[in-house]
């Protein structure tokens, strides 16, 4: 059954994409298309390219950050999870890059737990990264007509709803990493109405699990993994920067960070793997909202993409070969989980 599920959701993805990808380019100009992406100077991809790079860079540093309290990790075993995750995200479906990043950890580093490196990763995709992406989009939107006006209000109702849940989120997991076995005692108390084997068991899951949020005890590690969040985001806004510049378009800087935020909420969609069509579809409607043609909007959408996901997943597959790793049996473990 579990089986027939998860073919179920593999299957919807690649539907969405598909569907997204005919919508995409069904009333496409191919002649105007092809002359947008022959006159384009890809010159402009080496900044944009070292940027993706020095962002998979920072993404480790990050974890390392996260991953200290339980154990001094080199950097370089975190730099190669990280991109191998990332890279699987890419090529597997599910999201299992996620899964990957945390088990390819595991397996370099014994006495870090799965589910533990799995919560660094938790609560750095939930809390960490939405707060800066709604950060960024507050500074978007308050120094955008263009955005202003593209966005209604119950969009903006919806920012500030999910900034309250993000910060409540927050609140609740630093209560929960400075005493994780009183908290998850607490919690398991309060389902009583569960069988007592059953509770036990989810009190071990939780108390593991609340193990990797014990960077959260810190208030000089948290404000300095959040430093490091925004930059992330912010060398990736940058990094968009030139591929307006491959294609000539004439828009503002904010723009790029706009961009940054609909693709940010538009790949959660389900789709394929690599996100095909989602990334597209959000990334064309973004600079169109700008002025720029579809025909131009969409080869501006097929090269950011094809950009990231080339440079990333190479650098997954690299790190993958160097550290001996077995994409199969990530792919298998990652999917035990699922």
């Amino acid at each position: 059954m579990r089986s027939r599920k998860r073919i179920g959701y593999i299957l919807f993805g690649i539907l969405i994409s598909a569907l997204m990808l005919w919508f995409l380019f069904k009333d496409i100009d191919f002649t105007k298309l092809m002359e947008a992406l022959k006159g384009a100077n890809y010159l402009w991809l080496i900044p944009n390219i070292l940027l993706i790079i020095l962002t998979m860079y920072i993404r480790a540093y990050r974890w390392q950050l996260m991953i200290n309290p339980l154990k001094r990790v080199p950097f370089h075993k975190l730099l190669a999870a990280t991109c191998v995750g990332f890279m699987a995200n890419n090529v597997l479906p599910l999201r299992l890059g996620e899964f990957v990043r945390a088990f390819s950890l595991a397996k370099q580093e014994n006495e870090i737990r799965k589910s533990a490196a799995l919560a660094t990763i938790f609560i750095e995709r939930t809390f960490f990264d939405l707060t800066a992406l709604l950060m960024i989009f507050g500074g978007v939107f308050a120094f955008s007509t263009v955005v202003r006006e593209y966005i209604d209000d119950a969009f903006v109702t919806g920012v500030y709803l999910a900034i309250g849940i993000a910060l409540i989120g927050l609140f609740s997991m630093l209560i929960m990493g400075r005493n994780p076995e009183k908290t998850a005692s607490l919690l398991t108390r309060k389902l009583g109405f569960i069988p007592e084997k059953i509770r036990d068991k989810i009190q071990g899951i939780l108390i593991k699990f609340s193990g990797g949020l014990k960077f959260l005890s810190s208030l000089k590690t948290v404000l300095f993994v959040e430093f490091h969040t925004l930059l992330i985001w912010l060398v990736m806004g940058l990094s968009n920067i030139f591929i307006f510049y491959t294609f000539g378009f004439d828009i503002s800087i904010t723009a790029a960070f706009f961009l940054l935020v609909v693709v940010s909420i538009a790949i959660l969609i389900p789709s394929s793997p690599g996100f095909v069509g989602i990334y597209h579809a959000a990334a064309s409607s973004s600079v169109m909202a700008y002025g720029v043609g579809k025909e131009e909007a969409l080869s501006f959408a097929l090269v950011l993409h094809a950009t990231q996901y080339i440079v990333v997943t190479l650098m997954g597959f690299y790190f993958l070969k160097k550290e001996h790793f077995s994409l199969k049996s990530l792919e298998e473990e990652a999917t035990s989980e699922v």
